[in-house]
């Protein structure tokens, strides 16, 4: 049982096999303009909206199944993990699948009455499969060009702040306050509040959003942080501008929760504080500092 929820939580077949979707045209709808028409008709669509959500709910509602045995709640878990799984993957890589066919096709093969033979399945695969490589492909190149842009824009402008510096690496930084504690090594631990966003301002990660400090090994970050770091003593606080070669490069990571993602060539920008010094722990103050330190 172990081996078999094993293979199906991490196979992406399942997922491409489950999926019955046209991303690109999904994708060119979202992009389109509103129109006079659309205004137009918005307290009707509105409406419908609302009466397709009720008609929905009632049907959830109805379809809801009593768990109450130990191999009930088995099979319900083991359900459960296919669709977080599969909704994760299908999210991940921009996929939009027509939900009613997605449990059809499920809930058919299950009973062995599946309106599509192996062969049919598989030929259907390798052609999906090759299509959603090309749009991914496509989709990667335009957003490293993007952001390759975006971040040359932003750290032109930023070199410009007063105070700003720009290191051999190309990391650039702002002391913010300078603090009063010795400066770690690229070998120490650090604990730290900070936020990371993107060139245009989301959110991707913060420690102050989970109301606790992050440590870290300097050993073990991006170079971005191992050398940005180092410049500012503990209580102090620095704004660091990570090139993607001092960042992530090409790689990309999806979003958790309700932070943005980070994609290929992406310019980092993050503001932290150097709470203290693992093993040091006369540096750390008793609370993160107020506005008022801050500003100082």
């Amino acid at each position: 049982m172990k081996s078999f929820i094993k293979m199906t939580l991490v196979s992406s077949a399942i997922v491409l096999a489950l999926a019955g979707c046209d991303d690109k045209k999904t994708t060119e709808e979202n992009k389109a303009p509103a129109t006079t028409t659309a205004t137009a008709n918005s307290a009707e669509n509105t409406n419908a909206t609302e009466s397709k959500t009720e008609a929905t709910t009632a049907q959830n509602s109805a379809d809801k199944v009593t768990i109450s045995t130990e191999a009930q709640k088995e099979a319900y878990a083991l359900g459960s993990s296919f669709a977080s799984y599969m909704k994760s993957n299908l999210k991940q890589n921009e996929i939009t699948a027509d939900q009613e066919y997605l449990i059809s096709g499920f809930n058919e093969t299950m009973r062995d009455a599946s309106q599509l033979n192996k062969d049919e399945v598989k030929n259907i695969l390798d052609a999906f499969g090759k299509r959603i490589q090309e749009e991914s492909k496509a989709r990667f190149e335009k957003q490293k060009t993007d952001n390759t842009a975006a971040g040359e824009k932003y750290r032109d402008d930023f070199a410009k702040q007063e105070g700003v510096i720009t290191t051999k690496s190309g990391l650039m930084y702002k002391i913010l306050n300078k603090g009063t504690g010795r400066h770690p090594t690229a070998e120490d631990t650090v604990i730290v509040h900070y936020v990371g966003t993107l060139t245009d301002g989301r959110t991707f990660d913060s420690s102050y959003d989970r109301n606790e400090p992050a440590t870290f090994p300097l050993s073990g970050v991006i170079k971005g942080w191992t050398e940005g770091i180092q410049l500012v003593g503990v209580g102090g606080k620095i704004k660091l501008v990570v090139p993607p070669e001092l960042a992530y490069g090409d790689q990309s990571f999806p979003s958790q929760g309700d932070k943005a993602s980070i994609t290929p060539a992406s310019t980092l920008v993050f503001e932290v504080e150097l709470l203290g010094i693992d093993n040091d722990k006369e540096d750390i103050p008793a609370s993160a500092p107020t506005e008022a330190d801050q500003a100082k």
